[in-house]
């Protein structure tokens, strides 16, 4: 999976204004989200207001980084150009050890992912914007 694209060959995720600190993040290699002063659950992605309970105090946290594949699905033929250089490639949602979602790419073989599997995050550039990448954990990575 060659990451050796022209930087604005890879579209760019829209922005909405409430992740911002979510992007500011990425560029440093850290993963965050949201949570509720009032409530206590994870809130993604970012809103202004918490989805639970509707409470305004919402925080920034820091992931560690860590979650179980909730769903996936492998792409075998890219909708452009730079996504059909590095497929076949999986999406899906990975359940954050915090509480939360994150829909993302998930590395690896296609057979050796499966709903349960463990992940842990890395960060990779697309174009302008280093993005949240997940890979899976190996029994030699635990512990």
């Amino acid at each position: 999976m060659s990451e050796a694209k022209a930087p604005n060959d890879w579209p760019q995720p829209y922005r909405l204004m409430d992740a911002q600190p979510y992007w500011e993040a990425l560029s440093d290699d850290r993963l965050t989200f949201q949570r509720c002063a009032d409530c206590e659950q994870a809130v993604w992605p970012a809103h202004s207001v918490c989805t639970h309970c509707g409470a305004s105090g919402l925080s920034w946290e820091q992931s560690g980084g860590h979650g179980t594949v909730y769903s996936y699905s492998t792409i075998m033929r890219g909708p452009t150009p730079v996504w059909s250089a590095i497929a076949p490639y999986t999406v899906g949602f990975v359940r954050m050890d915090e509480g939360y979602f994150l829909f993302t790419q998930i590395e690896g073989e296609p057979d050796d992912i499966a709903i349960g599997g463990e992940v842990s995050v890395r960060f990779v550039r697309r174009g302008e914007q280093k993005l949240p990448v997940f890979t899976l954990v190996t029994s030699d990575e635990e512990g």
